[in-house]
């Protein structure tokens, strides 16, 4: 071989291992920018979950992050969305005050209704000596006197009348007032019932409740001896409720009619109304923060709710309406204090001013963001 001819032979070699040094440098480029697109996701999420503000240092060449191709990644797309800041406060299942029922005479009981069952207008609650009374009527005003011939007019009288109209007999003229047509209509109710036809309805012998109820813990059952006035059952709403406590300092952020999230102990969530906050502060044990009283009406069907089962309430405490969002998974660290996002189809990263932050979601503005356009994000 020729002296000019070894040295082309020896210019190739190293031309060769010159393009392989540079391969290698552009895959650890590509690698370093693989790590900056997967480490600024999770911290991203990891800052957003907690609150706080992270800050990623650039890459030592400068580059911004890029895509990794052996990552999966899908896109999604930038949305106006209100962003919705929540705190979680403990609460317990049950169905409001119970209203106590008791025994109207003396004698055994020989029939009452399950607990969690639920008791309708015309309906009995319990039988004494195989004799059935509690019987339930709808209305607000409780039964403080017997109703019957020669009583005073009154709004009981009219609040009785409606109910013997609801169950299909004839008062006549639903007032207050007290007529033959009212005692008529009494004698049919307890002719219907196997009840002695007298026309009078004693005070001891309804249950009076402001619509369909459900049966409560027992204090008695089949078989006990019941004195008059003594307890038995009770009766509550048909519709769980929860009852909470929320930091007296978020509670001017909650308001009746807002609405919830409520966990149940199976994991399951339901969604709630809040019917009531409390208007007095209580204040906490040990140095612990003072708390008000908050009611919330769940507006989910949610079947086998346990009365008194633990649960968790997740409050509204802050509204971003109309917010210009990507998922937080999209953001990308590309020096300290600063982001970006990834275009989907361009590989390119535009910075973006980060502001609320709430359910996965951040909001952002710069970077010609508009909604419909799509962001990379991990799949």
């Amino acid at each position: 071989m020729s002296a000019a001819t070894e040295a082309q032979a020896q210019e190739a070699q190293e031309a060769t291992r010159e393009r392989e040094r540079e391969r290698r440098r552009g895959g650890r480029r590509r690698a370093a920018g693989r790590v900056g697109r997967t480490t600024a996701g999770v911290v991203v999420v990891a800052a957003v979950a907690a609150g706080a503000t992270w800050l990623l240092t650039a890459h030592d060449d400068g580059t911004s992050p890029v895509a990794n191709d052996h990552v999966p990644l899908g896109t999604a797309v930038v949305q106006q969305r209100d962003l919705v800041e929540r705190e979680d406060v403990n609460g317990t299942l049950g169905y409001g005050d119970a209203t106590a029922v008791a025994a109207p005479a003396s004698g055994t009981l020989t029939r009452l209704r399950g607990e969690g069952t639920t008791v309708r207008r015309g309906q009995s609650l319990m039988s004494i000596d195989a004799q059935a009374t509690a019987w339930v009527l709808y209305g607000r005003r409780p039964m403080y006197r017997d109703l019957g011939p020669g009583v005073a007019d009154g709004r009981d009288v009219r609040q009785l009348e409606r109910n013997l109209k609801a169950l299909g007999y004839d008062p006549g003229t639903v007032d207050a007032d007290w007529t033959s047509a009212t005692t008529a209509a009494v004698e049919d109710f307890q002719d219907d019932r196997d009840l002695d036809e007298t026309g009078t309805l004693k005070a001891a012998d309804v249950v009076v409740s402001d619509g369909p109820a459900r049966v409560g813990e027992h204090k008695a059952g089949v078989g006990d001896a019941v004195r008059p006035g003594g307890p038995v059952t009770a009766l509550t709403a048909t519709t769980p409720a929860v009852s909470a406590r929320v930091d007296a300092g978020q509670a001017g952020n909650v308001h009746d009619g807002d609405e919830v999230v409520v966990t149940l102990p199976d994991g399951r969530t339901v969604n709630g109304r809040v019917t009531a906050v409390g208007r007095v502060a209580q204040a906490g044990q040990d140095g612990a923060d003072a708390t008000v009283a908050l009611k919330v009406r769940l507006t989910t069907r949610r079947r086998g709710a346990l009365d008194g089962a633990p649960v968790t309430v997740s409050l509204e405490t802050d509204r971003t309406k109309d917010a210009l969002s990507v998922p937080v998974t999209a953001l990308v660290a590309t020096a300290p204090g600063v982001y970006g996002v990834e275009l989907a189809g361009t590989g390119r990263v535009v910075p973006v001013t980060l502001g609320a932050t709430a359910d996965g979601w951040a909001e952002v503005s710069g970077g010609g963001l508009t909604p419909g356009t799509r962001v990379v994000v991990p799949r």
